[in-house]
């Protein structure tokens, strides 16, 4: 029975597309797939050819846009949201797919993601990001994880704990999914309105998950290994890739955080602007607006919004 609809939005991702499309394919149930080409088009003439429904959208209105669109293009009852450069397992869809059937309140599920270029894995389940997060990947506190002792303090205190087990040992609610390769409820995904339009790349699946749970929905992590992923190969350079995380994950927080939790993330933000324009200076008004200036805009309009 075909019961899913699959959505790839791609940016010149002719690299991948083809080889994600294919293991959708066998994926059991798949009623359409859809591929969104925000780049330059040659994405989707690679996904034509492979029998896929391609359109192109040279505007690039960012990912939670192209992939509603895609959405629309089907009425199948799940949709499996999923990156480019995303290789799904279909045996850990399937399991997906049976625990949304056997729990109606579970909006969404994802199993583990592995990075195809270390075989790790990546993190795509836990709580939600929050202003700890955000100091720590500015401080660059990261690569004290591998510090053992380091790794065991951070594991029982919580605050990393999704860090350091990036896998559950079993099915296990969470706050938030990474939408590398997203499997959800129609009903619930449409209940919500969808991705926010407000977010270009990042943050959008943070937006959409707390939405979710929001009007009580549940989110699952699976143990299962349910893709494998080239991370970050729509960015042109590390640097690029940075402020759009950080412009993404600000954004999120100038809508959603405390006023105090707020605070954090500015100074975050403000210690990792000072990093990024020591490596590009000749970058540093872009750098400056996608950290600070843009996040800080969309606090004060969300503030005026609320006084109105």
């Amino acid at each position: 029975m075909s019961r899913i609809d699959a959505v790839v939005v791609a940016y010149r991702s002719q690299d991948h597309i083809a080889e994600c499309l294919r293991a959708l394919r066998a994926v059991d149930g798949i009623a359409t797939v859809v591929v969104i080409d925000h780049g330059d088009g040659e994405s989707a003439r690679i996904a034509a050819a492979e029998g896929a429904t391609a359109l192109h959208e040279s505007s690039n209105p960012g990912f939670g846009v192209g992939q509603n669109r895609g959405a629309q293009h089907g009425r199948a009852p799940y949709l499996l949201l999923v990156n480019p450069d995303a290789v799904v397992e279909p045996d850990a869809i399937a399991r997906g797919l049976s625990l949304l059937d056997q729990t109606p309140d579970v909006a969404a599920a994802q199993g583990a993601i592995l990075n195809s270029c270390s075989g790790t894995p990546e993190r795509s389940q836990g709580r939600e990001l929050g202003p700890a997060h955000l100091v720590a990947r500015a401080l660059r506190v990261r690569g004290l994880l591998r510090i053992a002792p380091v790794r065991i303090v951070a594991g029982r205190t919580g605050l990393g704990a999704d860090h350091v087990e990036r896998v559950p040992r079993a099915d296990v609610e969470v706050e938030s999914l990474a939408a590398t390769a997203l499997l959800i409820r129609r009903q619930a995904f449409e209940q919500v309105g969808g991705f926010s339009p407000g977010y270009f790349l990042y943050g959008e699946d943070l937006d959409l998950c707390r939405r979710l749970r929001g009007e009580g929905w549940r989110l699952v992590a699976l143990p299962d290994i349910w893709a494998r992923h080239d991370n970050g190969s729509s960015a042109a350079t590390t640097h690029d890739r940075e402020l759009t995380w950080w412009n993404g994950t600000m954004i999120f927080a100038a809508r959603w955080w405390t006023r105090g939790a707020w605070f954090g993330a500015v100074a975050a933000a403000a210690v990792e602007c000072m990093h990024q324009v020591a490596l590009a200076p000749r970058d540093a008004r872009r750098t400056a607006r996608a950290l600070l200036l843009d996040p800080i805009e969309e606090r004060r309009r969300r503030a005026r919004a609320a006084e109105s």
